[in-house]
């Protein structure tokens, strides 16, 4: 999945700045050990290239070599250091070389453990039976690489595909033509994808639900993703089965299992069980919230750390930590997934891969939750 998620931040950018030629990304086995592999992967293209000082410094957040380049192509922001970040939590190497208008290659080293076909059957974690058949969905992203993937998973669980490449023209389009789902992407040229909500949500008033596609799953953008109107998110690369579920938990299957607020957001939650207990003490409740948002705040890092350490019981034990609050709280669309994630880290009945998707939307409907419980704080 890290692999995944870095190759798509790389070849995102080479397709974003290469307007010909080509983008070439080959793999090498440098050593073969019993139990693992080094390999090399070079991704190298054609594109517009960068100064020998820019590179120096590609690694620093928000950096951007000139304002016209981020004004035609959109930002390359964050991808680069989260990129450095994920290759260091696999302990790989990354190296750019690049110039300008002559292009770019970026040099992957890691050393991997060896996997085998055979642990891929008896899935625990195996699709359920849903569909999102006939879904009319507003794919916004800027992304050329991101966008067809998207657009072929779409198109494969048989939803209508309507495309914006930024969030100038998804507002253009959504102010003529209804749609089931909108899925916005955050970082884009001319508008972004937190002023396209905006507009979307103050301007036009519209209700529809707006999920957010997003590389940076970092506690203050996703804060900024529901502060400005979106339902929910998922992390980019996405996994096809948790996109299938969240289209599925807002269009389909939100009439049956959540009630709504005025506003049009989707309650994840049911305090009914906490309100019967406190007898009617207002304070009770508060302080219910209170624990509840802070130990589910504490221990999601725990948990992913334990999956960097692929701690299978650390993974079980702190799975079993959250369980009584998830149901206390009435979180039911992840009751039986939680269940499942302990029982199947605690008697690893399923690769650490399986698991942690499974952790990944977990993880999206407790930072959803989350956010929607500070606004019943007083």
């Amino acid at each position: 999945m890290k692999i995944e998620q870095i190759l798509f931040n790389i070849i995102g950018n080479s397709l974003k700045f290469t307007n010909q030629g080509e983008i070439k990304v080959e793999c090498t086995l440098q050593k073969d050990f019993p139990d693992k592999q080094a390999i090399i992967i070079n991704i190298t293209d054609t594109g517009i290239g960068m100064s020998e000082e820019y590179v120096k410094n590609i690694f620093k957040k928000f950096n951007q070599e000139d304002s016209s380049v981020s004004r035609k192509y959109g930002g390359t922001g964050l991808g680069m250091p989260i990129t450095k970040e994920l290759v260091k939590l696999m302990k790989g190497e990354i190296i750019v070389k690049s110039k300008k208008n002559i292009g770019t290659c970026v040099t992957l080293k890691f050393t991997i453990d060896k996997g085998s076909g055979g642990n891929r059957k008896g899935n625990a974690l195996e699709k359920q039976d849903i569909s999102i058949a006939g879904t009319k969905v507003l794919l916004v992203e800027d992304n050329e690489l991101n966008q067809l993937v998207a657009e072929n998973s779409l198109n494969y669980f048989k939803c209508s595909v309507t495309k914006a490449d930024n969030g100038k023209m998804a507002v253009e389009i959504a102010r003529n033509e209804p749609f089931d789902i909108i899925l916005m992407d955050i970082q884009m040229p001319e508008m972004d994808g937190i002023e396209a909500t905006k507009v979307l949500r103050e301007e036009l008033e519209i209700r529809t639900p707006i999920i957010a596609l997003t590389a940076n799953a970092f506690k203050t953008e996703i804060d900024n993703c529901i502060n400005a109107g979106m339902n929910d998110y998922i992390t980019k690369p996405f996994i096809e089965e948790n996109l299938l579920k969240i289209i599925y938990k807002h269009t389909k299957n939100a009439k049956h299992l959540h009630s709504k607020k005025s506003t049009g957001e989707e309650v994840l939650y049911d305090l009914k069980n906490i309100k019967t207990l406190s007898r009617g003490n207002e304070e009770f409740v508060q302080k219910m919230l209170s624990i509840f948002i802070s130990q589910t705040q504490e221990t999601i890092p725990l948990i992913e750390k334990a999956f960097e350490e692929k701690n299978n019981s650390e993974i079980a034990r702190l799975v079993h930590k959250i369980k009584p609050s998830v149901e206390g709280i009435g979180i039911f669309s992840i009751k039986e997934d939680v269940k499942l994630l302990e029982i199947s880290a605690k008697e690893q009945k399923a690769e650490l891969t399986e698991l942690y998707a499974l952790f990944e939307k977990i993880k999206q409907t407790l930072n959803t939750v989350i956010n929607q419980l500070k606004a019943e704080l007083k």
